[in-house]
């Protein structure tokens, strides 16, 4: 992912991101990108959406869309996807827009995003005690990551067919593969 090197406060970066047309991540002073995504990137975030909607419906959940700034520490802040927080939720300012306690992070990858989202961010949300889950999710064919925290660190498991659930722990609930990627045509 390109960079911009121009280094910025985190005060200059909020003001700066508030008044840009497209949103950035900010890591340690530095702007990165983050572009609008294409037709399967935005299906497979909307349908995962709608499937932790369904999932989540009884219990005490709040999701947030790639809008909600997540704040990693006080140097870096990331736009998941989607954010899950189990119980309520706690900002990092007035507006309501850092979150400080996802539980459940969701990337859906791009073919620019692969190696930021599956190294650098694994490590970043590794930083965050609430994060329980992070899930990483392929656009253009069926295959999900899920890692879960445990006392030695992330646990790592693959899901590779429509037929596969994801047991969320974290949330008490399960997300259907074949739910996420219903409408998905995998490339060739």
């Amino acid at each position: 992912m390109a960079i911009e090197t121009r280094q910025m406060t985190v005060e200059e970066y909020l003001a700066f991101d508030e008044a840009s047309e497209i949103q950035h991540e900010f890591i340690d002073g530095e702007l990165i990108p983050m572009p609008g995504g294409s037709g399967p990137h935005n299906l497979v975030v909307a349908q995962t959406t709608a499937a932790l909607v369904v999932a989540l419906e009884d219990r005490d959940c709040f999701i947030f869309g790639s809008q909600m700034r997540v704040s990693i520490d006080e140097s870096r802040y990331l736009f998941p996807d989607v954010s899950v927080v189990r119980g309520e939720p706690v900002y990092g300012d007035d507006k309501q827009v850092i979150l400080l306690n996802p539980t459940v992070v969701v990337e859906v990858t791009s073919p620019s995003s692969l190696s930021y989202d599956h190294v650098d961010k694994v490590a970043f949300y590794g930083a965050v005690p609430s994060i329980q889950g992070y899930l990483i999710l392929d656009q253009e064919r069926v295959f999900a990551e899920w890692y879960t925290r445990s006392e030695s660190g992330w646990h790592l498991r693959q899901f590779f067919n429509l037929a596969d659930v994801i047991e969320m722990e974290p949330l008490g609930c399960t997300l259907r593969l074949a739910d996420v990627y219903r409408s998905v045509q995998p490339s060739a």
